[in-house]
């Protein structure tokens, strides 16, 4: 390791000794946390102790870099935000019945309107809104279609609403 990336300091996460510069192999280790790797294998790969990749992985530097990449990546998936809508919207329009359930479901998640905690519904009713257009999906995807039944498991655990 190189003494010179390295400094003694009174630090403000209880750690004595923290790096003060990045190197090649400090960013190989966390290219390969960020991806997932366990650190024995990041151990084995970059020819160091998976305790070391266990520090290394608390050093506020190493945790400023994983952030850095972070930024770069949620930048490129935003920039691909308009392919995907294209890619879903085709499911939609052109897809066996189950890539268009999928697709609508993957539309209605990315949109926020179904899949996350919601902040508290403004007054107007927006979680009545959205109660309706989970009975109307609930509704349409039970329908028949071309003179069958479309298969929608758990469709029973739902039920619609009173209008």
């Amino acid at each position: 390791m190189d003494s010179a990336a390295l400094a003694l300091h009174e630090p403000t996460d209880g750690r004595a000794i923290t790096l003060q510069k990045l190197g090649p192999k400090h960013r190989q280790v966390m290219s390969l946390l960020a991806q997932g790797v366990d650190r024995q294998t990041i151990a084995s790969i970059c020819d160091i102790t998976p305790e070391y990749v266990t520090w290394l992985g608390g050093d506020p530097l190493c945790k400023a870099y994983l952030k850095e990449m972070s930024r770069f990546v949620d930048a490129r998936f935003e920039a691909m935000y308009e392919r995907s809508a294209d890619i879903v919207s085709d499911a939609m329009s052109q897809g066996t019945v189950d890539e268009r359930l999928k697709a609508a479901r993957m539309q209605l998640e990315l949109t926020g309107r179904v899949g996350r905690v919601v902040p508290a519904a403004p007054e107007g009713g927006s979680a009545l809104r959205l109660e309706q257009l989970a009975s109307r999906l609930v509704k349409l995807l039970t329908e028949t279609k071309d003179g069958r039944i479309i298969d929608v498991q758990d469709a029973d655990l739902v039920q619609e609403s009173p209008r």
